[in-house]
């Protein structure tokens, strides 16, 4: 495929990706959820026993970086990858890097059995 095309695939993501933003009732939901805490996982992380591959932009601006560090460091198991210049949806915006990420990740896996 083209870099064109890729150029162009990786735009019409990030719009679509976008839609739900522009939806009436969204800013209404947003904050909703915040004021409801969110989602909090924090308790179950630790039940989690398979090695985890984490793939994480480094410019996402919708969860913070030093959550990425904590998710790593709570996991027993778990690989941090960050992504530069990639926001909050890598498997989008960089999709070759995660393809490798994961490529990787699974081989060393393999490996070790």
């Amino acid at each position: 495929m083209s870099l064109k095309y890729i150029g162009m695939f990786r735009s019409f993501a990030n719009e679509i990706g976008r839609l739900h933003c522009l939806l009436p009732w969204w800013e209404d939901a947003t904050v909703d959820f915040m004021t409801s805490g969110g989602y909090n996982v924090a308790s179950q992380i630790k039940k989690v026993t398979q090695k985890t591959l984490i793939i994480w932009g480094e410019n996402d601006r919708i969860i913070s970086n030093k959550l990425a560090v904590q998710l790593h460091c709570d996991l027993s198991d778990a690989i941090i990858r960050q992504i530069p210049d990639c926001g909050h949806l890598p498997h989008v915006e960089r999709p070759d890097s995660v393809v490798k990420f994961i490529v990787e990740f699974v081989k060393r896996d393999q490996g070790s059995k």
